[in-house]
């Protein structure tokens, strides 16, 4: 194995001078210009501001639900807004779900069943095309910002 090894640093001793000479090269440059160093923490820094731009620009697209996502009606009781524990109920048959909430203003429905209070609350987020969109163009930029 021993053998192997030398073998092939006698076959490669061009390309080893090779890279000893360029990083002589290198380190000349460095030493000459000393403000090259700052180039790659510019460039995190850089990068580090686009993540937090586009976090900011994910989070206000996430927030935004659409709305019509979440039933207007009012339902006579929880569980037919809600659900129960097998079935999901008006205002939670989708992903991300909303809440249910007690109205202050009931609609009568008719005098023999009584009033509908409960009404659906849209959820806080929801991931749709223009989330992806926005995830799509963030790894692209990441991707051209490690080149």
């Amino acid at each position: 194995l021993a053998a192997i090894y030398c073998l092939l640093v006698c076959c490669l001793l061009d390309r080893i001078r090779l890279a000893i000479a360029v990083n002589q090269v290198a380190a000349i440059f460095v030493k000459d210009t000393p403000r090259i160093l700052i180039v790659p923490a510019i460039q995190a820094g850089i990068g580090i501001l686009w993540i937090l731009i586009w976090a900011l620009s994910a989070s206000f697209l996430i927030s935004q639900v659409p709305d019509g996502y979440t039933s207007k009606e009012a339902y006579l009781t929880y569980e037919e807004a809600y659900g129960t524990a097998t079935t999901p109920g008006k205002c939670t048959d989708k992903w991300p779900t909303g809440s249910v909430y007690k109205s202050e203003t009931c609609e009568l429905v008719n005098a023999t069943v009584g009033y509908a209070c409960w009404r659906c609350s849209p959820p806080r987020y929801i991931f749709d095309w223009r989330f992806f969109v926005s995830l799509f163009v963030f790894f692209w930029n990441n991707a051209l910002n490690i080149a």
